[in-house]
């Protein structure tokens, strides 16, 4: 399970990315959303970008 502190980290580097612009939660379901507007779950995006892919995607852009 992602600890609180992993969240925040994944949310701040999915922003820097440009793959999400916000977050809500609806209905006690975590929310992330594009600049499109789209929504996807928590659960579905960070099965598609853990923490690890993240880092890894800034690293490159540095």
């Amino acid at each position: 399970m992602i600890n609180p502190n992993e969240i925040t980290q994944c949310l701040n580097l999915a922003r820097a990315l440009d793959l999400i612009t916000s977050s809500r939660t609806v209905g006690g379901v975590l929310y992330v959303y594009n600049s499109a507007g789209h929504a996807k779950s928590w659960d579905s995006f960070m099965a598609e970008y853990p923490l690890e892919r993240l880092q890894a995607m800034v690293k490159k852009r540095t």
